[in-house]
């Protein structure tokens, strides 16, 4: 039986029981695209090659690609949150070196199986702030993006002042943060919170920004902590299979926000 979240023109392409909660894999009949659904909230959504149509992955990915993160070996880019692992996917594609992590034990195999996960990309079966904490003192990261979800909501402990803190810690010295917070009317002032939280956990090295996917509306919107004072606008670089005015019009729609971390 398929999922009444499940769209009609999509085509079921795998059903599975984790303790995360039920995740279904779908693909659009006619644009190919595929979904990995978990507990009925799209956790991601990409071509079969693994390259995203979601505009906030690309503007990541873009922002990743103005800066040297991954480019050196020992200072990989680390992913928190793997989903169907669309942005570690694509920096591998773009020989930038990645690590993924994420708590379902299912999420890295149904990457690789569905979303053309590569199979060497190192991936970790832990909580994101437990494998900060728990890594080698001198472990560092040319960035770390968190983009880990329960339903809508980023769990509370990977925005609280410990985590961040323990991310700034990791970070190489031109390295920077990236969290996708999902902004809805019902968590006004989450993203601001958050700002200031990550602000303080950078200082006095780093800058505070905010990217935003649909201003006065529900969206994702892109927190970057760290050295991210010369970032651009991001362009569509690595474009999917289909839809690709789409997926690059809705790049084009976000924004940076002003942000004052001085509270």
């Amino acid at each position: 039986m398929t999922a009444a979240f499940i769209p009609p023109d999509h085509e079921v392409l795998a059903h599975y029981l984790s303790d995360q909660g039920d995740i279904w894999i779908s693909e659009d009949i006619r644009t190919e695209s595929r979904i990995y659904w978990q507990e009925g909230w799209c956790q991601s959504e990409s071509d079969a090659d693994g390259i995203s149509y979601a505009p906030y992955i690309h503007a990541l990915f873009g922002f990743l690609m103005q800066t040297p993160a991954g480019t050196r070996p020992d200072e990989p880019v680390l992913v928190i949150g793997c989903g169907g692992g669309s942005l570690a996917t694509m920096l591998d594609r773009a020989e930038r070196a990645v690590e993924l992590v994420d708590v379902n034990p299912l999420a890295f195999a149904i990457a690789r199986q569905h979303f053309g996960l590569p199979s060497w990309i190192p991936c970790h079966l832990t909580d994101g702030a437990a494998c900060l904490r728990e890594l080698p003192a001198t472990r560092r990261f040319g960035a770390i993006v968190v983009d880990a979800f329960r339903g809508d909501v980023v769990p509370s402990h990977l925005v609280g002042a410990g985590f961040l803190s323990d991310a700034a810690y990791r970070l190489a010295d031109d390295g920077f943060l990236a969290m996708n917070l999902f902004e809805g009317p019902g968590r006004p002032d989450l993203v601001g919170r958050a700002a200031v939280t990550a602000g303080r956990a950078v200082t006095p090295w780093g800058d505070v920004c905010l990217f935003e996917e649909a201003e006065g509306r529900e969206g994702n919107v892109l927190l970057l902590a760290g050295a991210v004072a010369g970032l651009g606008e991001p362009g569509l670089l690595l474009p999917p299979r289909t839809m690709i005015a789409e997926t690059r019009r809705s790049l084009e729609r976000m924004r940076f926000r002003p942000v004052d971390v001085t509270v």
